[in-house]
């Protein structure tokens, strides 16, 4: 058991087959897949590091636009996020609704002015 090669992803511990070729690292497909998934995920994590210390904006650290706090795409969030969490979010879309009835009002609540489907009475 001494010579027994071991697959290389970090959360299998299965031994290759017995006839596997020299140069074979993982025991199946979805070992390998997953080992390449990981490797990926830490570069670009070490990337989002290297970022964050040099204080950089690049295309995975955004600026949430309600309260300006800086934050990773695709670690904890989606990489299509606008907002850092859930009340940033909320608060932008009340601050919406907020606009929005204001304009809504300033263009309905006009003095002397009727309705394009009524007729004014003489």
């Amino acid at each position: 058991m001494a010579g027994q090669v071991r697959c290389e992803y970090i959360l299998c511990s299965q031994p290759l087959p017995a006839g596997a070729r020299s140069d074979k690292q993982y025991c199946c497909p979805a070992h390998k897949a997953a080992a390449r998934r990981w490797r990926r995920h830490n570069l670009e994590a070490v990337g989002i590091g290297i970022a964050f210390i040099r204080g950089v904006d690049d295309e995975h650290v955004v600026r949430c636009p309600v309260c300006g706090k800086r934050f990773a795409l695709g670690h904890g969030h989606r990489r299509d996020s606008t907002y850092c969490g859930h009340a940033c979010r909320q608060a932008a879309y009340r601050a919406r609704l907020r606009a929005g009835q204001q304009v809504h009002v300033a263009v309905t609540k006009e003095p002397n002015v009727t309705d394009p489907g009524t007729t004014a009475s003489r």
